[in-house]
């Protein structure tokens, strides 16, 4: 520590009187985890995550990793005494960052970056973009869309001007996915979307627009409130759909954040507070609007909150809430917030009679069949199917939006839990799509696809090598130099598909090689034409599959030409493209066989 026009006095620094511009230099820890820190303003607000833990501790939430820094703005206190007539005598305080950098109130960005800036509803939003983030996963201006859109849906009065949002390089190993500090300063991870029912964009802006003291009967109401009205304005501003927003608020009926009492900080387990305290204020804000006819909402308690001067205890909460809507529904603050009791989460229907709007309701239900596809086959199969590397497997999925407003979708094909494919789109109320998810297998192994619910055995397998089942011809005697159909029935043992080399020799000798391939259950039939030229028995084989010849002279040898190949005088042509003994081979498939196969179990769920 450096000292200019400052002297050390009574544990603290006192100013000589004199010097003009009297300095205190010193350095302060960056680093700061979710073990050692203490924000003087509030605690970390860790969008739907659970509490610290003993992983997190050394996982961070201000660091200074290098070329940049997300860091606290230091505070301190300040005194000073004035001679009477002296004139009055003020404090301004105001930070700045020496080099490239954005500083808030609490929070501090050093390094290069990028300001995006957007003003509205009397609040001017600064988002700040390190060099070192690589972009964000939604687009800056779709973030400061969705924040300004807040600004104006959310009323509970307490609007800063100035709101600091910095999006923090993701390769951190962060406590949190945000965290909100001070009056109007957060950070959120630069890799955090927008489309989300707990979007920490949107979560952190709450925690802004809260400038209630609690006590412990209600410091559940300030991340409950946060998590709740963040899904809202996601499903509000279109980013989810109301499927999305239920399944997020519905994690609070579960155990074990259901068995808490919220009003009691000792039957807490982590999470719980964002969790079954976003249920609740969603469900009392459901209750607030129909009690008084869409008069009011929770938005009217926290705006009481915010002007009150005092810590509000849990039965003032109450008190509001009833004041707000009726007495039943100051009973059931007073139940939910009080006892394990839990509210259910309320269907489409419900949410249209109390928040006055239809909404989108998303279902996707997958069938049992697989369809499959490559070089082998095309044809659709029941699980559990055999594969083989290469083909390609395609999960056909219904989407429908059974509700009354259009809805975003968006589905995945997951390999052992790796998302291999995905889709996404907007259905209009009512419509219907059908959603092909394929994925093309390179490496042999037993896998499990997953589509929502729905699960399918897949076993992938190399391509085994083709078999000779039998072999025939279509003469058995034959004269020196005439010719014989050679058909070979080729079929894929093991029930994987085959694909290799078929080679038919005359005895030993090659007459033709051709590339076979055939899905399993089924045959192939190789036909080759050869030219018989020496007398005698002559053994064809192909594979382990043997056929024998007669060739005999007769009167008539050598009249005969080759299938359909013949001179206008009728002298036998050997085939285009082959010698003595070699001929060209057709190739033809049949289906043999019905693919067996165990049915896969279907499921229905509601996105």
């Amino acid at each position: 520590m450096t000292l200019d026009g400052f002297a050390a006095a009574d544990g603290g620094y006192e100013w000589d009187g004199e010097t003009a511009s009297p300095t205190i230099r010193y350095r302060l820890p960056a680093n700061r985890t979710s073990a050692s820190a203490t924000l003087a303003h509030d605690a970390p607000s860790a969008v739907a995550t659970t509490g610290s833990t003993a992983a997190q501790s050394e996982r961070y939430l201000f660091v200074d990793p290098g070329p940049w820094a997300l860091v606290t703005v230091p505070s301190q206190r300040v005194g000073w005494r004035f001679r009477p007539g002296a004139g009055d005598v003020g404090l301004v305080r105001e930070a700045q960052v020496d080099g490239p950098g954005a500083v808030g109130t609490r929070i501090a960005f050093l390094g290069p970056h990028t300001v995006h800036e957007r003003t509205a509803h009397g609040q001017t939003f600064r988002l700040i973009v390190p060099d070192a983030a690589d972009g964000t996963a939604a687009a800056p201006d779709a973030i400061l869309d969705s924040v300004a859109a807040a600004s104006d849906t959310l009323r509970v009065g307490d609007r800063d001007e100035s709101v600091l949002l910095v999006a923090a390089p993701a390769d951190v190993p962060w406590a949190v996915r945000g965290l909100q500090t001070g009056d109007a300063d957060a950070w959120v991870r630069a890799d955090e979307p927008l489309d989300s029912p707990e979007s920490p964009w949107l979560h952190e802006y709450v925690h802004t627009r809260q400038s209630f003291a609690t006590t412990a009967g209600t410091k559940w109401v300030v991340e409950g409130s946060a998590d709740y009205y963040a899904a809202l304005l996601a499903l509000r501003q279109g980013h989810v759909g109301f499927d999305a927003f239920a399944a997020h608020l519905a994690r609070g009926e579960r155990s074990p954040f259901a068995d808490t009492v919220l009003a009691d900080q000792s039957t807490w387990v982590p999470g719980a507070q964002y969790r079954k305290g976003a249920l609740v204020a969603g469900e009392l804000d459901r209750r607030v609007r129909l009690a008084s006819d869409g008069g009011a909402t929770l938005a009217s308690v926290l705006t009481r909150l915010n002007a009150a001067s005092e810590p509000v205890d849990a039965a003032r909460f109450a008190a509001l809430v009833a004041a707000a809507g009726d007495e039943a529904t100051g009973d059931a603050a007073r139940r939910f917030t009080r006892t394990e009791a839990v509210p259910e989460m309320w269907s489409p229907e419900a949410h249209a009679a109390a928040f006055g709007t239809p909404v989108a309701r998303i279902t996707v239900e997958s069938g049992d069949a697989l369809a499959v596809s490559g070089p082998f086959r095309n044809e659709t199969v029941a699980a559990p199917a055999t594969l083989a590397a290469g083909e390609t497997v395609t999960v056909p999925v219904t989407v429908r939006n059974a509700g009354g407003a259009p809805g975003e979708y968006r589905v995945a094909l997951a390999a052992d839990g790796r998302t291999v494919a995905s889709a996404n789109g907007t259905l209009a109320a009512g419509a219907t799509r059908t959603v092909r998810l394929s994925w093309t297998p390179e490496t042999a192994g037993a896998y499990e696809l997953t589509v929502r619910d729905g699960v399918y055995g897949v076993v992938v397998e190399p391509a085994a090598a083709p078999t000779v089942a039998s072999l025939s011809t279509n003469r058995s005697t034959v004269a020196p130099g005439e010719w014989a159909l050679v058909t070979a029935a080729v079929t894929a043992p093991g029930g994987v598909p085959a694909e290799g080399t078929v080679t038919v020799r005359v005895d030993g000798t090659v007459v033709a090689t051709e590339r076979v391939r055939v899905g399993p259950n089924r045959t192939a039939t190789l036909r080759v034409p050869v030219r018989f030229d020496a007398a005698g028995e002559s053994v064809v084989s192909a594979g382990d599959a043997r056929a024998t010849v007669s060739v005999v002279a007769t009167a008539a040898a050598g009249t005969e030409g080759a299938p359909g190949t013949a001179t206008d005088d009728g002298t036998a042509v050997t085939t285009p493209g082959f010698g003595p003994g070699v001929a060209l081979a057709a190739l033809a498939t049949a289906l043999t066989g019905t693919l067996a196969a165990a049915r896969s179990r279907r499921r229905r769920s509601e996105r």
